[in-house]
């Protein structure tokens, strides 16, 4: 059987160095997330010829690409590649003796004011979608909207946040996940990509050949079995309600209620200028006199026009409750298939076996090539 082996490439700037760097390279690790955090690099090499603190020094802001490359992995034969993308170098640092340089890069493009420039803005009458595509724009990456409806607001407000922060917050707020890699900014729903098909199983048997280690965990602290959102907007009296009950609710989980407003109440007639008293009371929108019987419709009744946000507050809300619920990590010899958001089967472990989704995969190579991943058991909402 032909032996198995894995190697590096390498490319900063514009440059090819897998080559001039392969016998001084320590270790690389690659770390790829399904969403939040950015993807992450970091490369240990020796400079016993002090190349890297000179001449070959790599300035902040470079290029970086890097790909893992297998051969007579699984079978004699076969090969595959993790392409981690693109990045840009974030910062270098020098230790020993003896000396050992570092090199980190991270998705984001560090000459965008996307993590760094504090910002207050106002958005109205906006989109996610267009409040992510302006956002995007002025970071130089391209937006990808992968939610399957469009979340509407009347009025939303970015005060002293950075860009990635804001929209880290609205998103996490409706449920959505949000991503930025290889020159991408990347808005998705993580229940879709729950959804897809298992890329891998992993069994009991397997531990001692593929499994090395492994520890699984349930823990249902802070997990709810219903969530419940009330909101009376001060302005204009809407009422918004909504409510979420998952499948199969935790047994020991609580209710949870909120008071958040909805995020769209453009409904609200007495900002739209529009009349809709009836009575002989009379009484118009520039008057500001209607008829009591219709106040008291605006101010009492759930508007069924402003439950949608609501409604998916409660889910979202829910899903980051008991999203930890049911957790493992395997570390496995080295996979080019798992990166964040793929799916994986898990059996023959008892209450633990059940269908994953991975929140982060890990690639170390350095001597042996090792995949360490962490993952939590598919929702089903």
């Amino acid at each position: 059987m032909l032996p198995r082996r894995s190697f590096l490439e390498v490319e900063i700037g514009d440059t090819d160095i897998s080559k001039a760097v392969s016998d001084v390279i320590l270790d690389f690790t690659y770390t790829d997330r399904a969403s939040g955090e950015s993807d992450s690099i970091d490369l240990n090499l020796t400079d016993r010829d002090a190349k890297f603190i000179g001449d070959w020094y790599p300035e902040n802001g470079l290029g970086f690409k890097a790909k893992i490359k297998v051969e007579n992995w699984n079978q004699g034969g076969d090969s595959g590649e993790l392409d981690t993308g693109k990045f840009r170098i974030d910062s270098c640092g020098l230790s020993g003796p003896p000396d050992k340089f570092s090199i980190k890069a991270v998705s984001i493009p560090v000459t965008s004011s996307l993590k760094r420039e504090e910002k207050t803005n106002t958005w109205e009458e906006a989109t996610l979608q267009e409040i992510a595509k302006s956002i995007a724009d002025k970071a130089g990456v391209q937006l990808m909207y992968e939610v399957k409806s469009d979340i509407k607001f009347d009025r939303v407000e970015q005060l002293q946040q950075t860009d990635m922060s804001f929209l880290m917050d609205l998103c996490t707020r409706y449920g959505v996940s949000l991503k930025v890699t290889d020159g991408k900014m990347v808005l998705f729903e993580e229940s879709v990509y729950e959804e897809k098909d298992p890329i891998d199983t992993f069994d009991k048997s397997e531990i001692g050949s593929r499994i090395i280690d492994y520890s699984f965990a349930q823990d249902t602290n802070g997990t709810v079995k219903k969530v419940e959102l009330f909101y009376k907007d001060p302005k204009s009296g809407i009422v918004a309600q909504g409510e979420f009950t998952p499948p199969n609710p935790p047994a020991t989980g609580q209710k949870l209620v909120l008071n958040e407003r909805p995020g769209d109440l453009r409904g609200d007639n007495f900002r739209k200028g529009v009349d809709n008293s009836s009575g002989s009371a009379g009484g118009t929108f520039d008057t500001g006199i209607r008829p009591f019987n219709d106040i008291l419709v605006d101010f009492n009744k759930p508007r069924t026009d402003v439950t949608d946000n609501a409604n998916r507050i409660c889910r979202a809300r829910c899903r980051e409750k008991n999203k930890n619920e049911w957790t493992c990590a395997l570390k496995i010899v080295g996979n080019v298939k798992m990166v964040g958001g793929v799916t994986i089967s898990l059996t023959n472990w008892g209450k633990y076996s059940g269908k994953y989704m991975v929140d982060v995969a890990s690639h170390k190579t350095g001597g042996r090539y090792l995949t360490t991943i962490n993952a939590h058991r598919v929702l089903g909402y």
